[in-house]
């Protein structure tokens, strides 16, 4: 079960694409189980509709800023 969908800006794409395999990796294991976990170590809130997806790999702790798309019935 999902508890929500995450998709990206084009702005996260091109920061993620230019990181390293296994680090890309470890950010896309750690969203699969934010969205079916919803593990505040993995996704937290940081302010009213501003989250952060976090992921710590090989000495780097990269943070994802995340918002609500509230344009549709579906949680993204």
């Amino acid at each position: 079960m999902k508890y929500f969908e995450i998709r990206f800006m084009d702005e996260a794409n091109e920061f993620i694409a230019e990181l390293d395999p296994k680090t890309i990796k470890k950010i896309f294991y750690n969203i699969d189980l934010a969205e079916q976990t919803n593990d505040p170590k993995l996704f937290k809130k940081l302010q009213n509709d501003i989250w952060e997806l976090r992921t710590k790999y090989g000495g780097l702790q990269i943070r994802l800023l995340a918002f609500w798309d509230k344009l549709n019935n579906k949680e993204t």
